[in-house]
């Protein structure tokens, strides 16, 4: 009696297996881009369908950052919910070209031949729009929410504006794997409370981009820099920008 009670759990756990295998391809099927939307993001956007797959590999290997970024941004959370017919991915490329479309300054690679890059020249002011909103997600990570609504719109206004310029430059050098924000365990409300805010890693895994911020001893005035890998002791950039005393870094 036993020996059939026995039969019958193994039969009854295959069975639930089965199931949830079933409905688990169901979900990643339903989830993956169809042939249709691709067709329709390259006529859109005019690229061909291996330059589609670069993009959404690029955005596969960098979601957290890229989610990261999404929800520090509303106006780029807005963007993106516009095409939310989509697939989240081909969202998300759309969002990023309408954004690298309306951008004034242009990718240079295109007559440098010191720049090297896996990617095709045709996407790389798509990929340089996803890597400037996680720049910007973390300048806002370093800030907190309090010092955001004390000069996060200074930032955006005036900073930025003056230093993307040198740091795109650097971007089309040196392509972009990955970053090392300014997340640490072991200081005040969890970031770091020294200058560093983002560092950028290229193509062959090593650092080429410390993006900072000098905070003076009163907390009212703060220099925002950035260094190379050429000579990391020299600060370039070099915006200033005065405010009431800041809190700690972080503080929400």
């Amino acid at each position: 009696m036993s020996f059939w009670r026995s039969i019958k759990k193994i039969a009854s756990v295959l069975v639930l297996v089965m199931l949830l295998n079933t409905a688990f391809a169901a979900i990643t099927v339903s989830a993956l881009p169809t042939h249709n939307e691709l067709q329709q993001i390259q006529d859109e956007l005019n690229l061909t369908e291996s330059e589609i797959q670069e993009l959404l590999l690029f955005i596969q290997e960098n979601s957290t950052s890229i989610e990261e970024a999404i929800e520090a941004d509303d106006n780029l959370r807005a963007k993106i919910d516009q095409y939310n017919e989509y697939s989240r991915e081909f969202a998300m490329i759309l969002a990023f070209a309408d954004i690298a479309s309306s951008q004034t300054s242009t990718i240079s690679h295109l007559s440098d031949s010191n720049i090297q890059s896996e990617i095709s020249p045709a996407v790389w002011p798509i990929v340089w729009a996803v890597v400037s909103a996680i720049i910007k997600a973390a300048v806002k990570k370093k800030m907190g929410k309090k010092i955001v609504q004390q000069i996060g719109r200074q930032f955006d206004e005036v900073v930025w504006p003056k230093i993307e310029p040198g740091i795109k430059r650097e971007y089309e050098i040196n392509g972009y794997s990955r970053n090392v924000g300014p997340e640490s365990a072991t200081e005040a409300n969890g970031i770091r409370q020294g200058e560093h805010i983002i560092s950028l890693y290229g193509k062959n895994s090593k650092e080429y981009l410390r993006l900072d911020v000098y905070t003076s001893q009163s907390r009212n005035h703060t220099r925002w820099h950035y260094h190379t890998k050429d000579d990391w002791k020299d600060h370039k950039g070099n915006v200033d920008l005065y405010h009431n005393s800041l809190p700690k870094w972080g503080s929400e």
